[in-house]
């Protein structure tokens, strides 16, 4: 798989509104806006796309429920209100991602108070349903929110529906190296995925400390997404789709399952991006593209739901 994320990253590189030959990329000329612009971009598609795939395997374990998204538990709105208000107190590089995690922190305190108020401790059970509850609140206030916005409205929305292009290359090159760390602790976090996706008895029965467990891999994995958020926007179904094609392919084991999902929602969100980025200048309308979220949710919506059907009909 390394070599398949290799060789269309090399393709990203040439495809976009100026199409590159791959000899035309060692020119000068083509190499500064291809190293400034397209190389960082085509980095952060794959650091964040592996980094929400990882984070789906993971809820997915912790929470014993194959449908689980980086999403469901209200990461993802928690974000969205913190970075609508930074575009209502005045947007900025900082602002806006800044307000946006904390936002997104917030959520992950939140679900943690609501499910030990609740007498679930840490079990997945009450994460899932004050997940679900902070969520919908989230929405209500999105809402609100964007009443406020004015002129920043459309950019805001923008925002929402997942854009990798505002990224500075500082994002980018920084979103390789939590691509790579997110990979080399997939290698080490397997058995603990496999442990726990059997259930509170047996893994406590393995020596697993359950409660402590499930919690450190909600907080890691809720802050990771917020931190892809806050600068990227929403991006749906990367951390649903690419883990369950990888299941088909690699089997249920997280130890082969979650290095394999790092990989393959790095394959798959550059993919989608390079679509996104390119469409729009095929019919003509140079210099504009779709939402990369758009484009995931298109894309992996229909992939989903064959899986589903598939899966009935087994």
């Amino acid at each position: 798989m390394g070599g398949i994320l290799l060789a269309l990253a090399a393709l990203a590189l040439c495809i976009g509104p100026g199409t590159f030959s791959f000899g035309s990329i060692l020119g000068e000329e083509n190499s500064t806006i291809l190293l400034s612009l397209r190389l960082p971009r085509i980095i952060l598609a794959v650091g964040i796309g592996g980094a929400l795939a990882a984070t789906g395997v993971m809820f997915q374990a912790v929470l014993r429920n194959p449908l689980a998204e980086p999403y469901m538990l209200g990461v993802s709105n928690g974000c969205a209100v913190g970075a609508m208000i930074g575009y209502a107190v005045g947007s900025s590089a900082f602002t806006v991602p800044v307000l946006s995690f904390a936002g997104g922190a917030a959520v992950v305190l939140a679900v943690l108070w609501i499910s030990k108020g609740g007498g679930y401790g840490d079990r997945s059970e009450g994460l899932l349903l004050g997940g679900v509850m902070v969520a919908a609140i989230g929405a209500a206030l999105i809402f609100l929110l964007l009443g406020f916005l004015g002129d920043s409205m459309r950019t805001a929305i923008q925002w929402m529906m997942g854009n990798l292009a505002s990224a500075s290359a500082q994002i980018g090159y920084g979103a390789g190296v939590m691509w790579m760390v997110v990979l080399l602790l997939s290698l080490v976090g397997g058995n603990i995925l496999n442990a726990i996706s059997l259930g509170d008895d047996e893994a406590t029965a393995l020596g697993l400390p359950v409660n402590r467990a499930r919690t450190i891999l909600y907080l890691v994995g809720s802050l990771t997404v917020g931190l892809t958020v806050s600068f990227c926007g929403a991006i749906g179904f990367v951390g649903l789709v690419a883990p369950h094609i990888l299941r088909r392919v690699v089997g249920p084991d997280h130890r082969m399952l979650l290095p394999a999902s790092v990989v393959g929602g790095g394959i798959f969100l550059l993919l989608c991006d390079t679509a996104a980025r390119s469409l729009m200048g095929f019919i003509g309308n140079v210099g504009s593209e779709l939402p990369v979220g758009a484009v995931t949710a298109l894309v992996g919506a229909p992939i989903f739901i064959s899986i589903l059907r598939h899966k009935g009909r087994r």
